[in-house]
């Protein structure tokens, strides 16, 4: 046994076990991270289709009937440490002597089940009065640890829980109901906080009587990882026990990859799926649209952005969405009081944005800075300045003052400046529109903004951000784009970006007459043939769509406004491979 807890005795780590009934789960979990199996005959029942409460009915021998699959399946597969689950209830077997029978068949670790906790009332009593119930559980789990093995308790009540721990049982396992969820979960009586505080108070009476217990979870309102860490951490639990949520709950497809999360958690704190819910925020507060590596790298630097006091230069052709993105960063700089004032730059000399002392008689002009001293200037088309006006745009990056043109009169400007151009930072650099001072303070906060042309893997997020901003702001019907119709927007080089793209789905939802915009509604595009495609042709639009995805069909699907069984019938026609071919 001594072996076996330095193998579990893991600083700052979540243990996890799963309850499970055949090889294949087995090995998923052990590459998931499990830290021990427990091979119970109410995972075999699942795997069969049955619920895990049936492991109490009296189907057929318990313990044969899982050393049958336990030492055949998993035994040889699972590199972890394998608890076998045992019953008790059988008056004319002898605990020795199943022992015995465990241990020759190569087990070192056993666990009471199935386990009378789960029954209640009158049967419970009856059970208990026949010498059935839990006390024969624990006179099994002492006998094994007599014989040098490894030992986990079942346990539902604190009077349980004391009487596992007084008899020296290595794990405890509170078991808070079968588990919900999923088409065959039961109903618990317990939410989570109920479930946190119930664990604690449990887990301080089993340590109160010996603090070498481990102490873990299992069952009832928990069904995911973020639940798991909730209610572990309230608890001060070493581990988590996952049977259901293993191996039912969950495809058989992503048994490794719940077990990674289960196991994960715990050191980690925080799933991988947090920062993809972080970046779905940022998209939904700020309207940043669409998923292409580019738009993510950007929807990643506008919290940086704005916790940072640096000027910002955004980038981009016209119609890429730079005052939107200029928007997305003040707004989440959310500086109190603080207003978004844009600030065309159409006088090279800057007079609107530093004003102007009074000429003959006439009346001062007061610049923006000086009238909107704490705001969020928006300076679009910096490299229209004059050198004079840059120059005096980098004493107020560098000092906060600015000087007032005719007369150099001084004021300071306390507000964040974003500055916006229609050409790359290296171009602007190339062709000396920007003085180098100048160019060298705003490249660390330079962002690019990608053409709409460079990234149509975004294009039908945009068309169903655009139609569903529609149907809002005009109560108009829900409209969805056909496939024809994306084969027309993803074959045009959108010279006005998303601007563009807009007016495009504006014109075509009032042609429309029904739910689906097809080809013949769009207006007529330049450089993209509005009439149906020749099947050559689409069989390239296709194939090129799988390589961009690497032959994955649900994204090249998506990624073409077709169904995955549009796209594969096609495929099927146009004789393209299903996955991609390897280089001789």
């Amino acid at each position: 046994m001594a072996g076996f807890r330095k193998a579990l005795s893991k600083p700052n780590s979540t243990l996890v076990g799963a309850a499970i009934g055949t090889g294949m789960a087995a090995q998923a979990a052990s590459r998931g991270g499990a830290d021990f199996i427990l091979a119970l005959n109410a995972g075999r029942l699942r795997s069969m289709g049955a619920p895990s409460i049936f492991s109490l009915l009296a189907l057929r021998n318990s313990n044969d009937f899982v050393l049958d699959f336990a030492r055949s399946e998993i035994l040889p597969l699972a590199k972890v440490p394998i608890f076998f689950g045992t019953s008790a209830f059988d008056p004319r077997s002898s605990i020795d002597a199943e022992l015995e029978r465990i241990a020759d068949a190569g087990f070192g670790a056993v666990v009471n089940f199935p386990t009378a906790i789960f029954l209640d009332g009158r049967f419970r009593a009856d059970i208990e009065r026949a010498g059935l119930g839990f006390q024969r559980e624990l006179d099994l789990l002492r006998a094994a640890q007599n014989r040098g093995m490894a030992t986990l308790a079942y346990v539902r009540t604190v009077t349980e829980a004391q009487q596992a721990a007084q008899a020296g049982v290595d794990i405890i396992n509170l078991n808070l109901g079968w588990n919900v969820g999923g088409s065959v979960g039961s109903r618990s009586g317990l939410s989570l906080t109920e479930a946190a505080e119930y664990a604690k108070i449990v887990f301080r009476q089993i340590r109160g009587i010996s603090e070498e217990t481990l102490c873990v979870l299992e069952g009832g309102p928990i069904v995911s990882p973020d639940q798991m860490y909730e209610v572990s951490v309230a608890a001060k639990a070493d581990g988590y026990i996952g049977g259901s949520t293993i191996d039912r709950v969950p495809l058989e497809a992503s048994m490794e990859q719940i077990t990674s999360a289960f196991k994960s958690v715990g050191t980690l704190q925080k799933r991988i799926d947090e920062l993809e819910r972080q970046l779905e925020h940022v998209q939904r507060e700020y309207a940043i649209v669409g998923r292409s590596p580019s738009i993510q790298q950007i929807k990643q630097r506008i919290e940086k952005l704005a916790a940072s006091p640096l000027p910002v230069l955004i980038s981009g052709e016209a119609g890429t969405g730079k005052k939107l993105l200029a928007r997305a960063i003040h707004e989440a700089a959310r500086r109190a009081g603080s207003k978004l004032i844009s600030a065309p730059t159409a006088e090279p000399s800057g007079e609107p944005l530093f004003g102007s002392a009074p000429v003959e008689g006439g009346r001062k002009v007061l610049g923006l800075l000086q009238y909107h001293p704490k705001a969020t200037l928006l300076i679009e088309n910096v490299e229209t300045l004059s050198v004079d006006a840059q120059e005096r745009l980098i004493e107020v990056i560098e000092t906060g003052i600015y000087r007032r043109l005719g007369d150099n009169d001084r004021g300071r400007f306390e507000g964040r400046l974003i500055l916006t151009s229609t050409q790359p930072l290296a171009e602007l650099e190339s062709t000396k529109q920007l003085i180098p001072s100048l160019e060298s303070r705003l490249a660390p906060g330079h962002v690019f903004l990608p053409n709409l042309r460079d990234r149509l893997e975004d294009l039908p997020l945009l068309a169903e951000h655009f139609l569903h901003a529609l149907r809002k702001d005009r109560r108009s019907r829900k409209l969805s784009v056909d496939h024809s119709a994306y084969r027309v927007l993803m074959t045009y080089s959108w010279p006005e970006n998303i601007r563009e793209l807009r007016s495009v789905l504006e014109t075509a939802a009032i042609r429309c007459e029904g739910d689906w915009i097809t080809a013949e509604h769009l207006p007529p595009l330049d450089d993209a043939d509005v009439a149906e495609a020749h099947p050559a042709d689409e069989r390239e639009w296709i194939l090129d769509a799988l390589q961009r995805h690497r032959f994955r069909r649900g994204e090249a699907a998506r990624y073409l406004g077709i169904s995955r069984k549009t796209l594969y019938n096609k495929m099927r026609a146009y004789g393209l491979p299903l996955q991609p071919r390897e280089n001789p």
